[in-house]
């Protein structure tokens, strides 16, 4: 058996498949669950850091333009130590920034926060590379949505967990047990590291630090540049609701943190079933496209009614509009991931991949800190949130009217 060959072509494809999809899906899970649980515990560190809560917003940018800048390197890393090795580095980073919290001094925070943009920044590129040609074509949007159901996951199991945990044991005790976890997925994937990086560059040189190569990739792509601009939207109301959810709910309603985390772990729960409902949809109903620009329009609708949320709702009516909005805001994902590789150079669908989310995590950087200005500055949740909807689906029907622009010109 030569070098190359080492066990990539001997795994049967669905047991193939199978591991590429739990060892993805797992990372996913843990890397997503560290990034998540500051905003969750964010009512209870500030204080004791001395800071404002609403200051999370700038912590989750820090995160996601440090995961920009990796996402566009993690292509070189790949290729001189293979995807699944730097899957099991984004899981060692996530120790690493729950444990920079742990003495709750503010000069921490942005160390803190740059370790978890290295876990997260290349989890899609390493993923892709990963599970792009697993399973049948019709099938990638399906698949790819299965592993990014690990982001939901990850919040239904921080919201229903950590508060709990935190009012039991203490919130560094509660967060603990995430990286615990953390470190058991990284030594649990090990045993197909071989499966999945048989094709990394084995000459032990330096790996290749690719920036603007992927960049102008997607920015010269008349399709990836419009998808990318779309999931720059998406993704920055996304990560706006998540970071502010749990403190909007316990100011506009005057919640517990406990009640607040169970709503939050319901707007997973809707992302969970969104990112099936979708990713199962797309190529097979409708096209990817128009998936992703009815998503965007639900979207604009749904942050349009959650900004008018007052004490006076039933609870039973927040719980449904909080599972719509997991449904929209966090059902997109998989298909964009899938759309993605799919355009792209089969060669070099870890760059493209890299490109796309430098843009997308571009609107997870500007968006959350511009959410919480508009709430200090008007006093409410509703203009951020009324904002965040109708430039979703702005971008949407840019999207649209370029794509129906290029096949015209085909």
């Amino acid at each position: 058996m030569s070098e190359n060959s080492v066990a990539g072509e001997s795994m049967p494809p669905g047991k193939r498949l199978v591991w590429g999809l739990a060892s993805t899906w797992a990372v996913q899970v843990v890397g997503t669950a560290a990034v998540f649980g500051v905003p969750v515990l964010a009512p209870v560190i500030a204080p004791e850091m001395g800071v404002d809560p609403t200051l999370v917003g700038v912590y989750v940018a820090v995160v996601y333009l440090t995961g920009q800048v990796t996402g566009l390197m993690s292509g070189g890393f790949m290729d001189r130590f293979g995807a699944l090795r730097m899957s099991q580095m984004s899981c060692l980073f996530a120790v690493l920034g729950i444990l920079m919290l742990f003495p709750a001094q503010f000069w921490l925070a942005p160390v803190a926060a740059l370790l978890m943009g290295m876990c997260y920044g290349p989890l899609n590129p390493t993923s892709t590379k990963i599970l792009h040609g697993l399973g049948a074509d019709r099938r990638q949007p399906l698949i790819f949505s299965v592993k990014q159901t690990g982001v939901p996951v990850a919040g239904v199991i921080v919201g229903m967990s950590l508060p709990a945990l935190t009012v039991m044991f203490g919130w560094r005790w509660a967060f603990g047990v995430f990286a615990v976890a953390a470190i058991l997925v990284a030594l649990a994937i090990q045993p197909v590291r071989e499966t999945f990086d048989h094709d990394r560059r084995r000459d032990g040189g330096r790996p290749k630090i690719k920036i603007w190569g992927p960049l102008k990739l997607v920015l010269g792509d008349p399709a990836l540049r419009a998808l990318s601009l779309v999931g720059f939207a998406l993704a920055g109301s996304q990560i706006s609701l998540g970071s502010f959810y749990v403190l909007f709910l316990i100011h506009t309603l005057n919640w517990s943190l406990i009640d607040a985390g169970f709503f939050y772990a319901l707007v997973q729960a809707g992302g969970i079933g969104g990112r099936l409902a979708w990713g199962y949809v797309a190529k097979q109903v409708f096209s990817p496209t128009a998936v992703l620009i009815g998503v965007s329009i639900l979207v604009c609708g749904l942050f349009s009614v959650t900004a008018f949320i007052s004490p006076t709702w039933p609870s039973w009516t927040i719980g449904a509009l909080s599972l719509a909005l997991g449904l929209c805001s966090y059902g997109w994902n998989g298909v964009w991931l899938s759309e993605v590789a799919d355009i792209a150079p089969r060669a070099r669908i870890g760059d493209a991949t890299g490109g796309a989310q430098f843009i997308m995590f571009g609107g997870v950087t500007v968006m959350p800190p511009i959410f919480g200005v508009l709430i200090d500055g008007t006093g409410s949740y509703m203009a951020p949130f009324v904002a965040s909807g109708v430039f979703v689906s702005a971008v949407a029907i840019y999207m649209a009217l370029a794509l129906r622009a290029k096949s015209a010109t085909n």
